[in-house]
């Protein structure tokens, strides 16, 4: 059918049904692309805020802030550079807490191991490692601290070491299991025995 407007002296005096159904069309697809654009620009405005550059599929908050997501790309994470690939998770303040690391990664001159959702490396607020599976031995802070064994893992229930080691948010070294024999303040600790310590250092020794 073909249809327009009626003219006098080449002004429009009328519109037609399908001159009206035209603009109807038009600003439909106005009002379509303009929340499609309000749409990108929430999405945007919610990643700069935390700073993050993830991919495209986020979980959110009620609030607005984001929960967990995958980075697109390196990218720093309370100072920590993270790689591409790494799974992050915040609170629901916006605080950066824990990730599974795509790939084994020195954070804070300690190697975490990575690969997918078997390791979750953990931070304090502050940004301060609190959490680490170990992909190396390691001496921290004088004592020799073991890398994760799967064994350990295995038998957790049994002997109650995780294989993880910890920290304070001061940066005090927390809990570790040893990677050799080693004299603590005195007392002798055999290779795989688990030690802990306090905020400021001392060895506590469970009875």
């Amino acid at each position: 059918m073909i249809c327009g407007p009626d003219f006098i002296e080449g002004e429009i005096i009328q519109p037609t049904v399908c001159h009206l159904e035209l603009l109807f069309q038009d600003n439909n697809n106005r009002i379509l692309n303009f929340m499609k654009l309000l749409n990108i620009l929430v999405f945007m405005s919610v990643v700069w805020a935390q700073d993050v550059s993830c991919s495209n599929k986020i979980e959110y908050y009620q609030n607005g802030n984001i929960e967990f997501c995958t980075l697109s790309r390196e990218d720093t994470l309370s100072g920590q550079p993270l790689p591409g690939g790494t799974k992050v998770h915040f609170t629901e303040d916006g605080v950066f807490n824990w990730c599974f690391l795509e790939q084994d990664t020195r954070i804070q001159r300690h190697l975490c191991r990575g690969g997918g959702h078997s390791f979750m490396t953990a931070f304090h607020p502050s940004g301060q490692l609190k959490t680490a599976w170990l992909a190396e031995d390691e001496v921290i802070q004088g004592i020799p601290c073991s890398k994760f064994r799967f064994l350990s893992a295995l038998f957790v229930d049994i002997h109650g070491k995780t294989g993880q080691t910890s920290f304070y948010e001061n940066g005090q070294l927390r809990y570790c299991e040893l990677s050799e024999k080693k004299i603590i303040e005195g007392k002798p600790y055999r290779k795989r025995d688990a030690v802990r310590f306090n905020s400021d250092g001392k060895l506590i020794i469970r009875q």
